[in-house]
């Protein structure tokens, strides 16, 4: 498949923010589960700082902002179990256009895949109670790398799996950290915005930036 002067043969996707409209669930979350733990809600701050990374990369921030006795793996578990109820009894807010990115994707027999800084479970409930989880033939997460976004190794390795060169491989992202590992790692990266503006930095590691992931559908299906 052609995108653009590209030779496409697979498109490795975030979870969070780029496929699903999660981040604002997100920061909700940690706000609700750090005001019970520890009597202080998590900054904006903070928390635009987090997006993109795992949950080490996370806690390491978190000792920088509030201290090193901060006890980010219990916030963060009862973040993790207000975050699912809520998922449960509402569900996945998907973005919108990745239903149709992914069909026509898959229908040009380009291999997909997910590279998130979430967990593996999670990532699995997440993409399965959004019913696009038939679409992956690869999923790397965030607890099974040791260096998470912005180091490239979470893109490294989910080439590596699907024995293709980066440079084959549209890498899609929304986030700073995530941009960053996808630039890193010499992929054909792409910027869609979510809840964060793209700064100079983001755009100069984008090979193509869109406001939102229907404006990448329309570029697709037209460039091919």
């Amino acid at each position: 498949m052609k995108f653009q002067q590209h030779t496409l043969q697979a498109a490795i996707f975030d979870m969070d923010g780029t496929m699903l409209d999660t981040e604002w669930l997100r920061f909700d979350v940690l706000k609700q589960a750090s005001l019970e733990i520890i009597g202080v809600e998590f900054s904006l701050d903070y928390l635009m700082q987090c997006l993109g990374l795992n949950a080490l990369n996370s806690e390491h921030l978190a000792q920088k902002f509030y201290g090193q006795d901060i006890p980010y793996q219990h916030i963060r578990q009862r973040a993790e179990q207000i975050e699912l109820e809520r998922i449960l009894s509402q569900g996945v807010p998907v973005k919108a256009g990745i239903l149709e990115i992914l069909a026509y994707l898959q229908s040009e027999n380009i291999l997909l895949a997910v590279a998130t800084s979430s967990t593996r479970k999670i990532a699995e409930k997440y993409l399965k109670l959004a019913e696009i989880d038939h679409y992956f033939t690869l999923l790397v997460c965030g607890d099974e790398v040791i260096q998470g976004k912005p180091h490239p190794e979470i893109f490294n390795k989910a080439c590596t799996l699907l024995n293709l060169n980066p440079q084959h491989c549209l890498m899609i992202e929304d986030s700073e950290n995530g941009i960053t590992s996808a630039h890193l790692a010499g992929g054909v990266t792409i910027l869609i915005e979510d809840i964060k503006a793209p700064n100079q930095t983001m755009l100069a590691r984008a090979d193509y930036y869109f406001e939102s992931m229907l404006d990448f559908y329309q570029a697709i299906i037209k460039s091919d």
